[in-house]
């Protein structure tokens, strides 16, 4: 195995420790992240607005130009999904009502909300686009490649917390959030494993179509549901939250640089 081969695995998976450290975090201090459930929604659209517009939408139109163009693609789609496949059965009942968060005792709620699975998808979507960055920079070049698993890697720890604390506020048990967070932090290593080997050569308006529509699946779910669901609780702590997860967004590019 040569260098770069060990570089794109090793990197991709320090990528995705750093999810699993995100949500390590929430398990360690799960009841207070119940009782917080919403200011961590507040912050989680706060970084998906802040990764969307300040990083993945900014590199995304250095490699296309069609990069709103696709990013509006993406929020229809991510429109479509949410509001016409069938999540589950009482889908416009959870959809008027208060997302119901369990506590420790509960058992597996029946009806989990439809925004987990939303989320979900587009988070699933740009952990793929991290790990094609990753291995598209070793292909190029081994410095390349290094500067872009560190960047990739310093937004996983907000990356994980964020997708941990929606799926906990919208209903799903915690073995069932740890088993869709750690699908969101592995596909980053298959992403850059499947980019290296089989998919050399990614063209730089195909890559940043992909991240534009990854952009386009943050963006929506922010301001579409996030957003929304924190005003459910007002108050100065939530919109303290949102603007912390735009800082930490705002952070990450600075470390990334």
């Amino acid at each position: 195995m040569d260098d770069r081969w060990t570089s794109v695995i090793f990197f991709s998976g320090m990528a995705a420790a750093a999810t699993f450290i995100g949500m390590g975090l929430l398990i360690l201090k799960e009841e207070w992240s119940r009782r917080n459930s919403a200011n961590l929604v507040s912050y989680s659209a706060g970084v998906m607005l802040g990764i969307g517009f300040l990083h993945i939408l900014p590199e995304a139109q250095e490699l296309t130009p069609h990069a709103t163009l696709y990013l509006l693609v993406s929020f229809v789609i991510f429109y479509f999904l949410e509001h016409h496949l069938p999540f589950h059965p009482d889908h416009e009942s959870l959809h008027h009502s208060s997302i119901h968060v369990p506590n420790s005792h509960d058992e597996a709620c029946s009806h989990p909300h439809p925004l987990g699975l939303v989320a979900f998808f587009g988070m699933s979507l740009h952990s793929l686009i991290d790990g094609m960055i990753i291995g598209t920079g070793f292909e190029i070049d081994g410095d390349i490649g290094l500067i872009s698993a560190l960047a990739v890697i310093t937004h996983k720890i907000p990356s994980g917390v964020s997708m941990f604390s929606i799926l906990l506020h919208c209903g799903y048990r915690k073995p069932v959030a740890i088993l869709y967070t750690s699908a969101v932090a592995v596909a980053t290593p298959i992403g850059a494993v499947l980019t290296y080997t089989l998919l050399r050569n990614v063209s730089h308006p195909v890559l940043g179509a992909l991240m534009a529509l990854a952009a386009g699946s943050f963006i929506y779910i922010a301001a579409s549901d996030l957003i929304p669901e924190s005003h459910r609780t007002r108050g100065l702590k939530g919109s303290v939250s949102l603007c912390g997860g735009i800082l930490s967004a705002i952070a990450v590019g600075f470390i990334s640089h």
